[in-house]
């Protein structure tokens, strides 16, 4: 099946929601499907879902740069799914960062974090347009734009909109409506 190359945001968000739907339905207790497989599939389908902030300055030029924080797990997954892949036209790089400075990322992965110390990373990415996501309870609540949680046996995720909008992120309605919503 040969693809148009001139497919509308809908066209793509409807390619990408399948893709979204088979992955999330994935139960990972009697497979080799891991929740960290699944996220990093999701991932992906995610950049297609949506727009990056018009304010988003794309410092790292032709590279779309996915920043990993405090979640080495996740490193060998996105590489295997986005080696040698655009997104936003741009070639992919999956980088391990140690600082909470989000500076040099188009995405950020945030792993293991106390809640405590969160809001100053998160304040950072709004400020940046920077995408976060994560997979930590309640981290949707306080300000992550895409967390991840378990449902059962199947990876399901929230969507915070208040910050997505704040920030500028145009995020496709089909990606809402398989979301959990928070505030």
């Amino acid at each position: 099946m040969i693809l148009n190359r001139t497919l509308s945001f809908r066209q793509h968000g409807l390619i990408a929601i399948a893709g979204v739907i088979i992955c999330s339905s994935f139960t990972f207790a009697k497979s080799a499907v891991t929740p960290i497989n699944v996220q990093a599939a999701l991932i992906k389908n995610f950049t297609h879902l949506i727009n990056w902030p018009k304010s988003h300055e794309w410092v790292s030029g032709s590279q779309f740069k996915i920043c990993i924080y405090k979640s080495s797990d996740l490193l060998p997954q996105l590489e295997d799914i986005f080696s040698g892949k655009t997104i936003k036209g741009k070639t992919t790089t999956i980088t391990n960062i140690d600082s909470p400075d989000l500076s040099d990322c188009d995405l950020a992965y945030i792993g293991e974090f106390s809640d405590d110390s969160i809001q100053p990373l998160l304040e950072n990415a709004q400020a940046l347009g920077v995408l976060t996501i994560s997979s930590n309870t309640g981290f949707g609540e306080k300000g992550i734009h895409i967390n991840f949680f378990e449902r059962g046996e199947n990876i399901a995720f929230e969507l915070n909109k208040q910050t997505l909008d704040s920030a500028g992120f145009e995020v496709s309605p089909q990606l809402f409506r398989y979301a959990k919503i928070v505030k």
